[in-house]
């Protein structure tokens, strides 16, 4: 009978601490012009410690600063344009809802942004596990 409870009890704080995301998740995000892009990640959890991928058409661009907190994820990618070098980095948010995950995509304002008066884009995407 105790070594039940433990059982229940093990696999219970294995819920809370959150879930397994490793593998590949794919979805589609808003582009330029109003046209959708496919998005696809590769995530892999190490403790709380998320670590991986964004898989690009050229290029694959490594995940940063990545954490998972029970079913809350955060995690940077930062990108390099091809032809000015200069650098952008997004912070992704996200929750785990079973087989699917939501993300908030938020661009980092850089010193060399021009001001303006609206608040940063920030763009939802969904996710699916393929893997």
């Amino acid at each position: 009978m105790l070594s039940r409870l433990i059982l229940l009890l093990g696999i219970a704080a294995a819920t809370v601490l959150g879930a397994d995301i490793t593998g590949i998740w794919q979805g589609q995000q808003p582009g330029r012009n109003g046209q959708v892009e496919d998005i696809a990640f590769r995530f892999k959890l190490e403790g709380s410690t998320l670590t991986g991928k964004l898989f690009g058409d050229e290029f694959d661009l490594p995940l940063a600063e990545g954490t998972l907190n029970g079913d809350q994820l955060r995690f940077t990618v930062t990108t390099t344009n091809y032809y000015n070098r200069s650098k952008a980095t997004f912070i992704y948010t996200g929750t785990i809802k079973g087989f699917e995950i939501e993300l908030v995509r938020e661009r980092v304002p850089t010193p060399e942004d021009r001001p303006t008066n609206r608040p940063p884009a920030k763009q939802t995407i969904k996710l699916k596990r393929l893997t």
